[in-house]
């Protein structure tokens, strides 16, 4: 077994984030109007490709699952947006859950910033 250093630990807490954070998303948030399928994908990609940065010793391999976690933030907010300027402007026309969009947008950036930590940490041996 590899030794855990501050870029493993770092990667394995962003996984972890993502996978539950995207089991979570499609539960809470799968029949709502801020609820996208490629960002669920993706987030479950990025958990997975996780395993690829912890098992390999690539220098770019957490860099993998940052770009899918980014990627995922970036559609979940695209698809909240429209429903967070009913709440900012107070009104009922586009609906939708907008907390449950930013809160799934903050995991995924969450996700993302761990394994960009990771990224400049690293995660091979010393």
């Amino acid at each position: 077994m590899k030794k855990l250093n501050f870029g493993r630990i770092a990667l394995i807490a962003g996984g972890a984030v993502a996978l539950i954070g995207s089991i979570l998303y499609i539960v809470l948030d799968g029949s709502d109007k801020t609820f996208s399928v490629i960002a669920f994908v993706l987030g479950l990609l990025g958990a997975a490709s996780t395993l690829f940065g912890l098992i390999t010793d690539f220098k770019f391999s957490p860099l993998i699952p940052a770009v899918l976690y980014s990627a995922a933030c970036a559609l979940v907010l695209r698809v909240a947006v429209p429903s967070l300027s009913d709440v900012w402007n107070k009104v009922n026309f586009i609906g939708g859950n907008a907390v449950l969009g930013m809160t799934f947008a903050a995991v995924y950036l969450i996700a993302a910033v761990a394994a960009v930590i990771a990224c400049f940490a690293g995660t091979s041996e010393a």
